[in-house]
């Protein structure tokens, strides 16, 4: 569903006009809905369909003391019986809490939401890189530092979703033409500024002679949008993107979001976006997550928490229009 003059009323009129579940204010708006997707079952439940391989790349970003590149580290995940033909991929960014788990003793496997999306991508064909950018510069998470303290930005997340893109394009197992991005929260911000055709060393990339493949599609589950939305050289999308958004989230905001997804669409870009109503920040996540985040200081709300909270009907939907899209841009 693409954004449309539905959208031009004040923020709170929005938000039924974009979600795709059923809205009767859509209905009022003469939109059509369609019936939700079966749903993608015992997610939270399943196993790994492949063990991923730890791999190391060179980010685009330099080490300050020494000059050279930060290696990241990173899992790698491939279906099974699938080594001898190239694969469409996708590289998958973590959020501010990393992309390991946060119980002691799983700190070297992926969280529940991470990989239940390699499942899924891995289930669907696709080779699946996960960066770490935290651990791989000393962090563990950042979601408890203040914003204007945080001395890890977008910037450095795109140099690393660049260098994950040139290392997958020069293996002999994945199509290099046919890469996506996905990110949630923080990586999906990344997603953001990995994708603005106005940012010099994306557009450096795309013009490149002869020419080499960019990312084919990006995926952002609520990130936060104000500084592209705001970005002072303007934005313009260098791959397509989707957006999935928690339309109650008190962390990063809705509107941003829907803004810069309706300034996209009006300039004819290829932008679209699925608001779900009375659901929060994190909602493809388990449903053991905690709902109230007291320790970040972030959010709507600067110092009095934020919500995160499942919602499994939400997410069944993401993944089936998330499978749908990458099949749509990837062609596979």
């Amino acid at each position: 569903m693409r954004l449309n003059s539905c959208l031009r009323p004040l923020f709170p009129m929005v938000l039924p006009c974009l979600v795709l579940l059923v809205s009767p204010a859509c209905h009022k708006a003469g939109l059509k809905t369609a019936a939700g997707p079966p749903p993608v079952s015992g997610l939270e439940q399943k196993i790994a369909t492949s063990a991923p391989q730890r791999v190391s790349f060179d980010s685009r970003d330099r080490d300050p003391s020494t000059g050279r590149p930060v290696v990241i580290q990173a899992l790698l995940f491939r279906p099974n019986g699938a080594d001898s033909r190239r694969l469409p991929a996708v590289v998958a960014l973590h959020g501010c809490g990393g992309m390991y788990s946060t119980t002691q003793s799983k700190k070297e496997m992926l969280s529940i939401r991470h990989q239940m999306m390699a499942d899924l991508l891995v289930a669907e064909g696709y080779a699946v890189l996960f960066p770490d950018s935290f651990r791989s510069r000393g962090f563990e998470e950042i979601c408890t530092i203040e914003n204007k303290k945080r001395t890890l930005t977008q910037q450095h997340r795109r140099l690393d979703a660049q260098g994950a893109l040139a290392w997958l394009q020069r293996r002999d197992d994945v199509l290099p033409e046919r890469v996506a991005v996905l990110g949630w929260s923080h990586g999906a911000s990344a997603v953001l500024a990995t994708i603005n055709a106005k940012q010099p060393a994306v557009a450096g990339w795309r013009d490149r002679e002869p020419p080499i493949p960019y990312f084919r599609a990006s995926v952002a589950f609520y990130p936060g949008c104000i500084d592209s939305l705001n970005d002072r050289r303007g934005y313009t999308l260098a791959a397509p993107i989707t957006f999935f958004i928690g339309g109650s989230d008190d962390w990063t905001a809705p509107g941003p979001c829907v803004d810069l997804a309706a300034k996209l669409s009006d300039a004819g870009e290829a932008a679209t976006i699925t608001v779900y109503p009375d659901t929060y920040h994190g909602f493809d996540g388990p449903s053991t997550q905690p709902r109230r985040r007291l320790e970040v200081p972030n959010g709507v709300n600067p110092g009095k928490g934020v919500t995160v909270a499942a919602n499994p009907a939400a997410r069944d939907d993401a993944y089936a229009k998330l499978k749908k899209y990458l099949r749509e841009h990837l062609g596979f």
